[in-house]
């Protein structure tokens, strides 16, 4: 008894560890590892109609032309505008979609916000 018993606890805790990394992945997008953070990142919203997402095209710092996207997981209703002027602040993952619709960016990720604000 006393063996069921210490197999039962060990298998409790394996599924409780398990349950937790799995909640710090986003699931709404094809979201790999973390990548970084950003805060307060200036933005703009763009829509993807191939991959039907919105996602923030930003402009790398440091560079003169590189920009990189970001698709949102869940941005909003009052910021799903193309065009509109946001800062961005949240956790970036890898992700294998990208923006079709220009040829010359650097970098995509998946993107969860953890604060949005026009600028």
């Amino acid at each position: 008894m006393k063996k069921y018993l210490v197999l039962f606890i060990i298998v409790l805790l394996v599924a409780s560890y398990s349950c937790q990394q799995e909640s710090l992945k986003p699931t709404c997008l094809d979201c790999g590892k973390q990548t970084g953070t950003l805060t307060d990142r200036p933005g703009t919203v763009t829509y993807d109609s191939t991959s039907s997402r919105y996602l923030i095209a930003m402009h790398v710092p440091g560079t003169i032309d590189s920009m990189e996207g970001g698709f949102v997981c869940e941005l909003p209703e009052q910021y799903r505008q193309v065009g509109k002027q946001v800062l961005v602040s949240g956790t970036l993952y890898q992700t294998s979609l990208s923006f079709k619709g220009v040829c010359c960016w650097d970098h995509y990720y998946c993107l969860t916000l953890s604060s949005i604000s026009e600028r």
